[in-house]
């Protein structure tokens, strides 16, 4: 609960610092710190029922700070939780240089998601050009700092462990004698 709980606060707290810094950066220049919060969250999580939730939770928590429909951020993150879980599985996201082209390709997706969401619901959104750029600027400082959010997210995780037990022993920690 201790984990679920910090990585809870690290997440709304990364909505708060994206409200205040988009204040005074433009938001194109803004990263996307909730969802990087939410993307290191994802591949470090062990069970999926407990990420799911928290995903919702956090998605949920965005809904309402940031004015928008309520559940749209919330059905989003559960999408990008499930995305990163499955992508970790299958991809090798360790590195800074594929853990920015992911968060960026995220990125991109996720803006794509609320288009169509806020379409489908209001109506009147339109697809523009300058829409696609300011997207893509903001998908490329968001991969930037993918790694620095991944690495604060991981130190987080590991500081508020529940259960440090159930980490796996390296093969080295065996030793037979000669």
């Amino acid at each position: 609960m201790k984990r679920i709980s910090t990585l809870l606060g690290l997440g709304v707290a990364a909505i708060v610092l994206q409200g205040a810094l988009a204040t005074v950066v433009s938001p194109p220049w803004c990263p996307d710190l909730a969802l990087l919060v939410l993307v290191g969250i994802g591949l470090r999580w062990r069970g999926l029922a407990r990420g799911l939730l928290l995903a919702a939770l956090l998605g949920y928590s965005r809904d309402l700070l940031s004015g928008s429909l309520l559940g749209e951020h919330a059905l989003l993150y559960l999408f990008t939780f499930t995305g990163t879980v499955v992508a970790t599985r299958q991809l090798n996201l360790r590195g800074s240089w594929p853990l920015a082209g992911f968060a960026a390709g995220l990125t991109v997706f996720y803006g794509f998601g609320m288009l169509a969401l806020t379409g489908f619901f209001v109506g009147g959104v339109d697809f523009r050009l300058n829409w696609l750029g300011a997207e893509l600027v903001h998908a490329g400082v968001t991969g930037i700092c993918a790694p620095a959010v991944s690495a604060v997210v991981g130190w987080a995780s590991d500081w508020a462990d529940d259960d440090p037990g159930r980490r796996s022993l390296g093969l080295d920690a065996i030793r037979r004698p000669a």
